[in-house]
């Protein structure tokens, strides 16, 4: 003790007179206390200042344990009811199809296309008639083409850009940021992928007998307009395989030819790009990854477990839903399905068991939302279930909203804007 208080006087008479310390001799002192009769006293100084204080203490603990208990509450509770933020009536046809964009929302059907901004004002409308409408997004630029017939609608955030006549009917459509649109044109014998711009120049062409390259499948188009990946199906001596073939149309000598291919025993249905220059291929057994830029080479490859009931994408994941192989233990039961989530880059995101019989799924980066008719169960990737609910009324489909935490509800008579309570 008489060397502690020694060591403390000498210290405080130093900084009073602006002495520097002896390093040597402070370490000396200093040590002294790290001896076992050192640590006791310390300890019975802190045992002395929790009697001292013993009510603060209470409060600080009572504190800590009320903040761990809400934090807890806050990130792991499962909701069970909504509040309506804001409602659209559908007074179109039913049938209709949305499309939410940060700006607003724009409804297409078989009669027309409107935009609607965030505060409910028609900002522009188009009517035409077709049998199928089917759209494709990018960025400010969306397009709409009835499949089977000649024609295609270019429109941004203003307005109608464009309407092309094709010569042939329309089978696929996709657009750039650009407004660049590429169109698969239907034929018999072979098959037709032409480039567009707004005005309804052909910017580039690829045209491939059945016979020898396949059905297209699907596409996918880069932000730019620049490069084409194209899905066949081929069909050779009652077997079924794919190719996927990328164009690079920037080089103009070299566009003609494939910038590469990649043949497979198994279907892509699900083709994009889900970066500048990274093009995703989903198929029922698993998924590849492809860094394609002036060539093409495979990033990532991914077999799933079992066969894919559903698959979806997100800005950053692509996740599929099998069901569970897991064999029950004696007197258990196992959930009826599991999810695995995988970055673009290559590992895993998420993984987790369910027994929700769901029929359609959405998702963003931070929630799974399944739901059918007329219930809905919402998951975190931690597998945390967060929201769980049963509808009075049939329910159409559950999307994440724009806003963080907001949610899109659409049935037979509203489009709603929701949020969890």
């Amino acid at each position: 003790m008489e060397k502690i208080r020694t060591y403390w006087k000498n210290l405080w008479n130093r900084v009073l007179h602006r002495a520097e310390p002896d390093e040597a001799h402070l370490s000396e002192e200093y040590e002294s206390q790290e001896t076992p009769k050192g640590i006791r006293h310390r300890l019975r100084q802190a045992q002395c200042w929790i009697k001292e204080h013993k009510k603060s203490f209470a409060i600080g603990v009572a504190a800590a344990v009320l903040l761990f208990g809400c934090a807890f509450w806050f990130f792991l509770r499962t909701y069970h009811n909504y509040e309506v933020v804001d409602s659209m009536e559908r007074k179109t046809d039913t049938s209709a199809n949305y499309y939410f964009r940060e700006d607003g929302v724009v409804c297409y059907s078989k009669d027309g296309i409107s935009f609607t901004d965030n505060n409910g004002q028609v900002i522009w409308n188009q009517v035409f008639g077709m049998a199928a409408p089917k759209m494709s997004t990018c960025g400010d630029y969306m397009a709409i083409g009835d499949v089977g017939a000649n024609s295609v609608y270019i429109f941004n955030g203003t307005g109608l850009e464009g309407r092309i006549a094709l010569e042939k009917p329309v089978q696929d459509i996709r657009v750039s940021q650009q407004g660049v649109i590429a169109v698969v044109l239907a034929d018999n014998d072979a098959n037709q992928i032409n480039l567009y711009s707004k005005q309804g120049e052909i910017l580039a062409s690829v045209k491939a007998s059945i016979n020898t390259k396949g059905y297209p499948l699907t596409l996918a188009l880069s932000e730019d307009g620049t490069r084409l990946v194209v899905s066949y199906v081929i069909f050779n001596g009652g077997k079924i395989s794919s190719s996927l073939v990328f164009y690079n149309f920037s080089n103009q000598e070299t566009s003609s030819e494939p910038a590469g291919s990649f043949d497979y025993d198994e279907l892509f249905p699900r083709l994009e790009f889900v970066g500048t220059d990274t093009v995703l291929a989903c198929g029922a057994n698993g998924f590849y990854t492809y860094h394609f830029k002036d060539t093409v080479s495979e990033k990532f490859s991914c077999a799933f477990k079992a066969e894919a009931k559903s698959i979806f994408i997100t800005d950053k994941n692509v996740g599929v839903i099998t069901k569970n192989t897991e064999e029950a233990k004696e007197g258990k039961t196992v959930d009826k399905y599991e999810v695995n989530v995988y970055r673009f880059s290559g590992g895993r995101a998420a993984s987790f068991t369910f027994d929700f019989d769901y029929k359609s799924v959405s998702a963003s980066d931070k929630d799974i939302i399944f739901y059918n008719d007329q219930e809905c169960e919402m998951y975190t990737y931690r597998g945390h279930k967060k929201f769980q609910y049963a509808f009075e009324h049939n329910i159409e489909s559950i999307l994440p909203g724009i806003k963080s935490e907001e949610y899109i509800l659409i049935d037979v008579q509203n489009v709603q804007t929701i949020r969890l309570k």
